[in-house]
Parts: C-alpha cells; structure tokens; sequence
C-alpha cells in the first residue's frame, strides 16, 4: 500500500457505502428468508401439536397452508437477496477498478510507483473482486443474526437451558473461528502479493521479448519467470491448505 494512501479499511467502507442500497435491500430479503428457515420447525411442531393430536383435518389444512405460505417466502426473499448481493458486489469491484484506473492514468502519477504493470492488473482484478465480495457477503451475515434472533426466541419459548445454551455457546465460537482464520487472512495476503508479482513478471517479460532476443537472454527470464511462478503456487497452495 503506498505511504499515506487509502487504508484497507477504509476501502472497504467506501466500497459497501457505494451499494448501500443494494446491501440494505439483500440484508432485509435475507433476514426474512432466514426468519421463515427457522420457522419452519416451530410451524411443523405446532401443526403436529394442533392437528395431528386432535384428529382435525381442516386444522391440518390450514397448518400446511401456512406451510406452503412460509416456503413460498423464504424461497422469493432468497433468490432476490441472493441475486442483489451478488450485484452490490460486482458493482463495488467494477468501481473499484474504474478508481484503480483512473488513479494509474492520472497526470500525476502514484498508484504505479514500485509497480509493474501485470501487478497492477492482477490487483485491479483479483483485489478488486476480493473487496466487492465483502459486500456481497454482508447481506448474509445480516442474515445469520436474523436466524439466530428467531431461533432463539422459539428455543426460549420451548426450554429455557436450551435457548441459553445456544446463546452463549454462540460467542465463544465465534472468538474461536476469528482466531482461527487468522493463518488464513495473511496466507491470503501473501498469495495475493504473489500472484501479483507473477503477473508483473510476466508482463515485463513479454513487452521485453524482442530485447531479450536480440541478447540472447531467453533462457534467464524464463528461469527468473519460473522461479516466481513456482513461489506464487507454493503461496497459493499454502493459503488452500
């Protein structure tokens, strides 16, 4: 990152205010989905509470039409969320790189200092595409919060220890996969620094073919490519791992 640019965070906040809209929108189709997903035993329950135990057909009539309603729901708030989020992140990459552009083409310069131009490329790709995923992915988390809402308001209502359990065995797990992940967050960075290298190699060493030929120096940049593209799948394959 260059000396007193943008911060990561601060790119990512830029880039879900920009499809605020959308995300607010995926969000609330999201929470309604998971909302009905988890209604959907208490509805099972109940019309086996109602109609099942008292014998009456039209109660059960009314339980799997409200059923039928809940399905109904949830799998429209699905598809709409789901194919809004997908938009808000593709929008947020796509601005991204236009910004990523407009600063490597500006007059004065900046964003291609120590760069090379296949690693500019890979970053207005692949980081690009990795930031407008955050905001595709927040709708669900919204979502999630929805569903434990839900979830544990219904367990409450059946059992006590039960919905407690669930409550406060929630955080700890959490903690445990943020601390986990951590490995994986700077492997990431470390593929990602990688393929972007890779790329710039590649890149210089095509634009430079015809000198390199006319010094005879085939046989060096190729190995020099090699070497990098050897450490770019060793990084990813550590990050995979």
């Amino acid at each position: 990152m260059l000396v007193g640019g943008p911060t990561g965070g601060l790119v990512l906040r830029g880039a879900i205010r920009g499809q605020r809209r959308r995300v607010v929108s995926a969000s609330a189709l999201g929470m309604t989905h998971q909302a009905c997903e988890a209604l959907v035993p208490v509805v099972i329950g109940a019309a086996i509470d109602s109609a099942f135990a008292t014998g009456s057909a039209q109660a059960l009539l009314r339980w799997l039409l409200l059923l039928a309603v809940l399905f109904l729901v949830l799998s429209t708030c699905y598809r709409t969320s789901a194919r809004i989020a997908e938009g808000a992140g593709e929008h947020a990459a796509h601005l991204l790189r236009l910004e990523l552009g407009a600063r490597v083409l500006d007059p004065r310069g900046g964003a291609d200092a120590n760069r090379l131009p296949g690693a500019l490329t890979s970053v207005a790709t692949n980081d690009a595409r990795r930031v407008g995923s955050v905001a595709t992915v927040l709708p669900y988390g919204c979502a999630a919060i929805a569903a434990l809402v839900v979830s544990a308001v219904a367990l409450l209502r059946i059992s006590v220890p039960l919905g407690l359990l669930v409550l406060l065995g929630i955080p700890p797990l959490l903690w445990l996969g943020h601390r986990i992940s951590r490995p994986l967050e700077q492997r990431s960075e470390t593929e990602q620094e990688s393929a972007a290298h890779a790329s710039g190699v590649a890149a210089d060493l095509v634009s430079g073919l015809r000198v390199l030929k006319g010094m005879g120096a085939e046989s060096a940049a190729v190995d020099r490519y090699r070497t990098t593209s050897q450490d770019s799948l060793a990084a990813a394959l550590r990050a995979a791992r």
